[in-house]
Formats: C-alpha cells, structure tokens, sequence
C-alpha cells in the first residue's frame, strides 16, 4: 500500500497492512541533533506516510517567527522570540485596544497575492509527495489562537466571558480571511486540510465546553463543511485536555484528531471514541519521548495500538520531536509503529 492508501483506509476503517505513520520536526530539533537527525530522517523516509505542506502566511513557512528577535506578521500583530528554532509569543496584539478595529482590513489582498507569487513551487512540493505515494496535508487553520494573536490572550478569555459586541466583529474579521484562504487550499491537490486550536490546559479546558459550543462550535462546522464539499479530508489539532470536546469533533466530521491522549489516559479516550474517530498520535512529548528509554516508547505505541486500533483503523502513530528528545528515542520512535495490528 501507499502511504496516502494508508491513511485512507485507516480513516475509513477499511484496514491496513500496518499502522501509519506521521512525524513532526521542530526546528529547534533540527538545530540541536542536526546531520544525525537528518540522518534518521531519511533512513525512514519511507516509513512515514503524511506529507505536510505550507504556503504564505503559514508559520511553517515565514522563518521568522523562529527567528530571535521582534517580528510584524501579516495581521499587524507583534511578535517577540528570545530563542532559536522555537515559535515565539505575541507582545503588541493589533485589537490591544478594539478601537484599532476601525477601519481594519484583514490581509485577505496580500494574501491572494502571495497566494498567486508562490502557487507554482506549492504545487510543486504537492506533486513531489504525490509522486512518493503520501498522504498530502496542506495549510494549517487557526481560529481561536487568531483571536490570541489579534487581541492578546488575557483580555480574549475576558471578552469571551463578559460577550463583549465588539467580539463578534473580530470573529468576523478572521472568518472572512479564512473563507479565502480554504477555498484556496481546497483547488490544490491535497489530500486534507487541517486545523490547529489549543483548546485545554493540563487538567481541563480552556473555556466551558457550553460556551465552546455556542460561540466556536458554528465556525470550524462552517468550515469544516466548506472543506468537505471540495472533497478533503479534514484533521484537528489541539494540544491538552480535550475530552469533553470528542463528540463534538465526532459531530462535526473531524476525521483525525490530534491530541495529547495521555494527560487524559488512553484507556479513558479509547472506551469512549475508539472506533468514532481517527486517532492522529501522539505518544507524550511531554514526559515519555524526552525522559523513557527507547523501550517506554515502544511499549506507549503497543498500549496505544491495542486501545485505538480497531475495525481496521482509527489510528495514526504520530508526535512532534523537540531538541529535548535524545537521537535514540527518535529512532525508537520510529521503529514503534511496527508492531502487528
């Protein structure tokens, strides 16, 4: 099978010959292990069946917001970063003060533009993976964390919980650039189109799951919807304590999501949405692939094949690798997934 036979059938719980596999580098990881880390990389190239692709406005694909130093990105938001190969954080929030949103325009013209400048080579490295057999991801869509990076993230969860007006303006503002930007990515010839919304802490989540519902939940179905009438897949990331957010990703029509299944247990998130929904990773970044051995990740990827594996799929072993993650822990990682289904 191909990688992107792979996911598919998985997706559909069509069944495979083995898990899937997906993996995200950081640059700060590049930076700290570099040729070694290559090295591995392209030892199992062939093991990893998910091509990620970015365009303009993508983080992945504006260096500087890995970059030391001060940074305006498209919105007018400023940002700050004290070190290398990691993203940094927003210190001078455009909407600061809502006053600001007099006038605005969203960046949706300069995007179109740098949408047009740089199609060619996107559609390129598309067709690069096509020709590798991959499953082909393109874009990377942020609501909430826009909202973060326009207003600031103190008076964001002050405005979500008094419902200021001035709110529903801002949430206006972004979906009238997001419509734009899917139904750019949704002409190329990509297999799905993600969307990426930390929405827990370690313990809970961010905002009561009532108002994520009312205020969140009618967005990403909009788009979400957009993104299956043209065909694509659609898969979520959301780092920390999500629970209570699965059957509303079930609802929706996710299908994959990314999450940190192990801050909420494994067994707890498999006996209640195995079989519902595609799991997109991830073994802890947090604790097991910086501090176990190579033999605690192997034993995370069984216990997650045993609980999240079923009917034919369900399962895509996944996690992002940081600087913190010694060179014999990735490999491990990478052997992890072999293991029979």
């Amino acid at each position: 099978m191909t990688g992107r036979e792979r996911i598919l059938n998985t997706l559909e719980f069509k069944g495979t010959d083995r898990i899937p596999m997906d993996v995200w580098v950081l640059p700060a990881a590049r930076m700290e292990h570099g040729e070694r880390l290559a090295a591995l990389q392209e030892k199992y190239a062939g093991r990893v069946d998910i091509a990620s692709i970015v365009g303009p406005f993508d983080h992945g694909f504006t260096p500087a917001y890995y970059e030391p130093g001060e940074f305006t990105d498209p919105w007018g938001s400023v940002w700050r970063n004290l070190q290398p190969g990691v993203i940094g954080e927003v210190k001078k929030p455009v909407f600061a003060d809502y006053a600001a949103m007099e006038g605005y325009i969203p960046p949706i013209e300069r995007f179109k533009k740098e949408w047009a400048e740089h199609r060619g080579e996107t559609a390129a490295r598309i067709a690069q993976a096509r020709a590798a057999g991959k499953f082909v991801i393109g874009g990377w869509i942020s609501v909430f964390e826009r909202m973060q990076f326009l207003r600031g993230t103190e008076e964001l969860y002050c405005d979500i919980a008094l419902e200021e007006e001035e709110l529903d303006r801002m949430t206006e503002i972004i979906m009238d650039f997001m419509r734009v930007y899917v139904d750019a990515w949704a002409e190329m010839d990509v297999d799905a189109i993600p969307f990426g919304d930390d929405w827990g802490t370690q313990i809970s989540l961010l905002i009561s799951p009532a108002v994520w519902v009312k205020r969140f939940k009618p967005l990403y179905q909009e788009l979400i919807d957009k993104i299956h009438a043209a065909g694509k897949k659609v898969f979520f990331h959301s780092d920390g304590y999500i629970f209570d957010l699965y059957p509303h990703f079930i609802e929706m029509g996710v299908d994959a999501i990314n999450s940190q299944l192990w801050c909420m247990g494994v067994d707890k998130v498999a006996e209640q949405f195995a079989g519902k929904i595609t799991f997109w990773g991830e073994i802890s970044r947090q604790d097991t692939l910086p501090n176990g051995t190579p033999e605690d990740i192997k034993a995370a990827a069984r216990t997650m094949i045993q609980a999240l594996h079923v009917n034919g799929g369900g399962l895509i072993g996944q996690s992002e690798l940081n600087r913190d993650v010694p060179l014999e822990n990735v490999e491990a990682f990478y052997q992890a997934w072999d293991q029979e289904v």
